[in-house]
């Protein structure tokens, strides 16, 4: 069973009210109760067609981002988050839900602080929702992904707000891969860079095969290295249900510009797909069309299966346009990863 693919755009942030310097949805609106939707065939011109909107998406995207403010959520030596008792908190970056620092926990090392810029029913769904993401995505193993170790009512200098204590807490030199900041450069050495590519395609693969797919994915990327770390799964969509009838699992509150990757599971997993394939440098499709080939294969041997298999082909239907004898292995890998080919 296949994907139909949309040919929309996906969505880019707004200024939130208020707060100086920072962007952020428009005013965000309940979702409705998700829509039930079996997947249809999908052909490599709708892919074409989606890369062209998402690619000027994501330019647009890039002209409209503004610095953060210069203030900080956290100026204190010691807080806490949580049961969590936290200190030296270093500021790392900010978007659009919060700020990220680097602390010290007692006992554990380094660890990374989420903290929401708003304490409103908004900010604590979504810090709720995104830690009940990636437990789900722990629990199945899957790899790269961060681990929330604490979440809870942080005070700040402005009041009280949410957070989230997540590990690994990477390097601060790490830099956050996605269609709005870019895909980076490849590696120097080709060895290393089909090293990289496995290890973004074994995480992609798994991340899909949970039943999640990712909306403004991002990934952090240690320079000159394979380490990696999957974070911000805020807007994730949550696949629900079996073969044939599936339903999309939204925020309680989703922003206008990221609805259409709700509408239904096709939409949802050929948006996620459509994001990991810009993630690739174009000179670095050949080994991850060879990494696709390597991951899927073993999931397809795995006894226990996942809700995303269903939707696995949709490696297969990307332009990777690597050579002929991979791109056949390609297909092949995927329509077993499917459950397609008996």
């Amino acid at each position: 069973m296949s994907l139909d693919v949309p040919s929309r755009a996906l969505g880019a942030p707004k200024r939130v009210p208020g707060v100086k310097g920072v962007s952020a949805p428009s005013l965000p609106t309940r979702t409705t109760r998700p829509r039930t939707a079996a997947p249809a065939a999908v052909s490599r011109s709708d892919f074409l067609a989606l890369l062209g909107t998402a690619a000027a998406w994501a330019v647009a995207g890039r002209a409209k981002r503004v610095e953060a403010s210069d203030e900080r959520l956290l100026t204190s030596k010691s807080f806490s988050c949580g049961s969590l008792d936290l200190y030296n908190p270093k500021y790392l970056g900010g978007g659009v839900q919060g700020e990220v620092y680097q602390a010290n926990l007692p006992g554990t090392g380094t660890v990374a602080v989420k903290v929401s810029r708003r304490n409103d029913d908004y900010a604590k769904s979504t810090f709720a929702r995104e830690e009940r993401v990636v437990k789900l995505l722990n629990n199945a193993k899957v790899p790269g992904i961060e681990r929330c170790v604490a979440s809870g009512p942080v005070t700040t200098e402005d009041g009280e707000r949410q957070g989230l204590v997540m590990l690994p807490c990477l390097p601060s030199t790490a830099r956050v891969l996605s269609i709005k900041t870019g895909c980076g450069s490849p590696r120097i050495f080709e060895w290393a860079e089909d090293r990289r590519m496995e290890t973004m395609m074994k995480t992609a693969v798994r991340v899909l095969e949970a039943g999640v797919a990712g909306v403004d994915v991002q990934v952090l990327q240690v320079p000159n290295s394979n380490e990696q770390a999957w974070i911000d799964f805020t807007e994730a969509a949550i696949l629900r249900g079996e073969k044939g009838s599936f339903t999309v699992e939204a925020p309680a509150m989703i922003c206008p510009e990221y609805k259409s990757r709700y509408k239904s599971a096709k939409d949802a997993v050929v948006g996620f797909a459509t994001e990991v394939y810009l993630l690739v440098p174009p000179s670095s499709r050949q080994s991850a069309a060879q990494a696709l080939v390597t991951e899927l294969e073993e999931v397809s041997q795995a006894k226990k299966r996942g809700i995303g298999q269903t939707f696995q082909d949709v490696w297969g239907k990307l332009p990777w346009r690597c050579d002929a004898t991979t791109q056949e292995k390609l297909e092949a890998a995927c329509t077993r990863a499917a459950g397609l080919l008996v």
